[in-house]
């Protein structure tokens, strides 16, 4: 039986020391740097998506303004048998087309919230690489309060509270929830 080779057990061989390239704080900051560059491409994708809906939409707005208008013209005898339905259907999809409009707030607030979140990944990213900030509370401190500071929603600031005050992420996800849906049967509209 040979004996072992220096740096090595019987059982496990033993870690080269890392090199420097791979200290852990850099491999931190090049995983959060994916996570930002995925969630930048896929807000890109979904940006070109959301865009040809919205060109949908208006095309689809300005087809029942001329509808609209076509009806208007029509002449009287025509406009008697059939002008009020034409009237009512044309009413029925413009407003559908308004409450589809405004569903699509939704894609603004969340393309607002995913930037904050890259942002604060990229934020994170470069404070990590530097040992001396991160042994220091007040360095701490001071990134929480420039990451704070890029919340605009009731709900955003909630949670980042709830974060910092060491709530786990499932709690902050229940508290979310509650607040949500507490909004929703008030009927509040939050502008963001």
């Amino acid at each position: 039986m040979a004996a072992p080779q220096a740096g090595t057990s019987a059982t496990h061989p033993v870690a080269a020391a890392p090199s420097e390239s791979w200290a852990v704080e850099r491999q931190m900051a090049n995983t959060l740097g994916l996570c930002e560059t995925q969630m930048t491409s896929a807000l890109q994708e979904s940006d070109q998506a959301v865009d040809a809906l919205i060109r949908i939409f208006t095309g689809l707005a300005d087809t029942m303004r001329d509808l609209g208008a076509v009806s208007a013209r029509l002449p009287p005898e025509i406009k008697a048998n059939v002008a009020d339905d034409l009237d009512a259907q044309l009413a029925a999809i413009t407003k559908q087309i308004g409450s589809a409009v405004i569903a699509f707030q939704f894609y603004d607030k969340l393309t607002q919230r995913l930037g904050h979140v890259r942002f604060s990944l990229a934020t994170l990213a470069q404070f990590v690489c530097d040992p001396a900030q991160t042994q220091q509370p007040e360095q701490w401190d001071r990134l929480h309060a420039t990451l704070r500071s890029l919340y605009r929603t009731q709900e955003e600031r909630e949670i980042f509270q709830l974060m910092m005050d060491g709530a786990s992420h499932t709690a902050s996800n229940e508290g979310r929830c509650e607040t949500s849906a507490a909004q929703s049967t008030a009927g509040d509209i939050e502008l963001f």
